[in-house]
């Protein structure tokens, strides 16, 4: 979910790897967790990301799946 306020994350938007967290200021940042494991990936990308070759969506709910 994206935050109150902050701008559209683009891919990020419903991406496996993005993560959003704030300061105590109550500003928000996406970080990226595809940085941890690979340098050509910035913690906090410039928004909104429009082409990233980590990108991993998540997987969309089967609705014939009676388990949700």
């Amino acid at each position: 979910m994206i935050p109150p306020g902050a701008p559209h994350p683009g891919l990020c938007a419903n991406c496996r790897h993005q993560r959003w967290t704030s300061n105590r200021r109550g500003s928000s940042f996406l970080l990226c967790g595809k940085s941890a494991e690979d340098a050509r990936f910035p913690n906090y990308p410039p928004l909104p990301v429009r082409d990233c070759a980590g990108y991993a969506p998540w997987p969309r709910p089967d609705p014939t799946d009676p388990t949700g």
